[in-house]
Parts: structure tokens; sequence; C-alpha cells
């Protein structure tokens, strides 16, 4: 990539309060701060970030550019991005969650998965360089034959700059017992059912005044949404599991700063930026062993192995209230999210710019 050419990036959907556009967003303004021109092209963009991208088409105008494509599914955007021939290429893989997950709750979007799957090699047989945003993602691209860095996520100021909504903020505060937190799309591969089971014990058993706060959105899952309320019901929960749907940045963040423990179940994922948003605000948080969530936690939480439902209710209350190991595990949360800041985000960038440009200058380009 060159130091003066447009640096533009390539995302299917521009959402809210997502780990994919956190990134986009974040990597804009670091392209930017760096002096570089660079626009974001979208076919969709959620309502809260209007104007912050383009259509996708408009970067046919684009003369000269080097560009980013955020990789997570099939998309019309991967066939302009492999024959883009204007600039360089990178390719940023965010992992795609197998397909297995999503068959008989969506099927549409388990053959978008198998599409993205299909389409990977021969897009980074295309790009110029290939990212990832955990080391994790980055051995799935290298057991396909191509070199891959990582850039990881960064906990992005524009979202957490605002202050927290103060209704929301009470609304935990004022409940007695522990408060357990989990934030993320209920879809399957996050196994949210775990979380509630756990709690289950943790209510039933230890603390019957404890609340579970499940934020995120069902969009497209909404089968295995259904089968989690379900289950709250199955298990006289209804009075003590909070399920919010999407909010915005606000609202998360006073749930990050009200709640007592953060708890991550899931089964697949890339990063899993949420565990680094709850060690920020100051909140202990409890991993599973899977994917790259034990990369994500390193030391800054607890990382079990084996979910063992009412082990995990009694760990639930151990954090959850005034302690030794609640204290020390959030110091060590706070010690791990310092990789993972900005000015650390926008340096791996610069470094990662001038390492394409070094590789460019090699071969004569």
């Amino acid at each position: 990539m060159t130091a003066t050419r447009p640096i533009h990036q390539l995302v299917h959907t521009l959402s809210y309060g997502d780990a994919i556009s956190t990134e986009v967003l974040a990597l804009q303004s670091a392209l930017r701060e760096l002096g570089l021109e660079s626009e974001i092209y979208a076919l969709h963009e959620h309502n809260r970030l209007k104007g912050r991208s383009k259509r996708y088409e408009a970067i046919g105008e684009c003369l000269e550019a080097d560009i980013i494509l955020h990789y997570s599914i099939g998309s019309p955007l991967n066939d302009l991005y492999a024959h883009w021939d204007r600039g360089h290429k990178v390719l940023v893989y965010h992992n795609i969650t197998p397909a297995k997950w999503f068959r008989g709750v969506n099927n549409r979007v388990a053959a978008d998965i198998e599409r993205g799957l299909s389409d990977l090699p021969a897009l980074c047989a295309r790009s110029h360089r290939i990212w990832a945003d955990s080391l994790f993602n980055a051995l799935e691209i290298e057991s396909l034959g191509f070199p891959c860095s990582v850039l990881e996520l960064p906990i992005a100021p524009e979202r957490w700059n605002r202050a927290r909504n103060e209704a929301m903020y009470t609304r935990v505060k004022r409940k007695p017992g522990i408060n357990v937190l989990h934030v993320g799309r209920m879809a399957p591969n996050k196994c949210i059912e775990d979380v509630i089971k756990s709690f289950y014990y943790l209510n039933k058993f230890i603390e019957p005044k404890s609340t579970l706060w499940l934020a995120g959105i069902d969009t497209d899952t909404e089968l295995y949404s259904f089968s989690l309320r379900r289950l709250i019901r199955n298990l006289g929960l209804d009075e003590s599991v909070e399920v919010l749907g999407g909010l915005a940045d606000e609202e998360i963040r006073s749930l990050y700063e009200a709640c007592s423990v953060y708890v991550c179940m899931s089964e697949h994922e890339g990063f899993c930026l949420p565990l680094i948003e709850a060690m920020h605000f100051g909140l202990p948080v409890i991993g599973y062993d899977a994917g790259a969530v034990p990369e994500t936690v390193s030391t800054g939480g607890v990382v079990v192995t084996e979910k063992r439902h009412s082990e995990l209710g009694a760990l639930f209350q151990t954090l959850g209230q005034p302690g030794d190991l609640r204290s020390r595990m959030i110091e060590k949360g706070r010690e791990r999210v310092r990789a993972f800041s900005f000015d650390t985000f926008k340096a791996r960038v610069q470094d990662l710019l001038a390492g394409g440009q070094r590789q460019r200058e090699a071969h004569g380009a």
C-alpha cells in the first residue's frame, strides 16, 4: 500500500455496535489520523450510522485506491474486491461461524456461510495482504496456505466516550443480588442456553434475588431466540431474566458499569469484543475455552474448560460479590485491556501499512 493513495474499506453491513463495524470505524479514524484519505463503502448501513458510509457501487468512481475488504460472509462485495485493479488489496478476516450452527435456525444464513467459506481461498489468492483480528483467525487463513498478520480489535473511543444512560444504570443497581451480564447477538454458536442454565443454579439455590441481563439482537436468529425464551419460562426464570434486545451504546455502557459479572459460554468466536469491553469497564469476566476466547481473555479473567452449570452458578456468586478474587480479576482485566487501546491499534495499522509498502517496493509495484 502506498503512503499517499486513498485506502477505502468495503463492509457488507455497517452495523451499530458489532465487532466488525467497530473495527471498520476505528480503522477509518486511524487511517485519517495517519493522513490518509479513507471512506467506507457498504451494501447496508444502520440508521444510527446514517451518512457514515457510501453505497458500494460508488467506489467505481475512484480512479486509484487501495482497498480493504472486511470478510465474514458471502457478499457481492467479494466479486468487486476480487476484480479490483486500481490499487493494492487487503483482506481482513473476521472468521466465519460454521454453517452447522445455523442449520434449522436459518437455512439462508447457513447457505451464505457456506458460500463465504467456498469463496475464501480464491479471495485470499487475489489479496496482496491478509490481516486477521486474532491469532485464532490468522491460523485459519494460514491453514489454507496464505500468510496472515494479526490486527487486534481496539477499545474504540468513538463508542465509549459518551456518558452512560443513568436510567438503565439505576435500573440495574436497584436490583438486589448478583447481576449477571451477557452482551451479543442471539446466535446459536453463543450457547446462551448455557448461561441461562448456570444462572438457574445461582438464582434457585444460591442467590434467589439475582438477575440475568441479556443484551443483543435476534435478527435472522428468531427461532433460536424463541427457544431461549421458552427455556427461561420452563425454568421458572421469567421474573429473573431481562431479555433486552438491541440497545444503544450508552445503555450497554450502563450494563457494563452496573452489573456484577460478565459471562460468555460461546463455542465459536473469532475474537469476542464484549469480553474486552467488560474488562475495560471493570467487570470480572468468565469465558468458555473455545475458539478465540482463551486468547482474548488471556490472563484478564477466568476461562473454564467444562460447562458444569451448578459450579458455574457458584462462580458467578464468588466473582459477583465483593472479595479478594473479584478485586484481583478486575485488576487483571484492566491490565489486559491496556493492549487494546486505540493508540496501540493505530501504531499497529501504521506498522502493517509500512510492511505492505516495503513488500510492494520489493516487487517493483
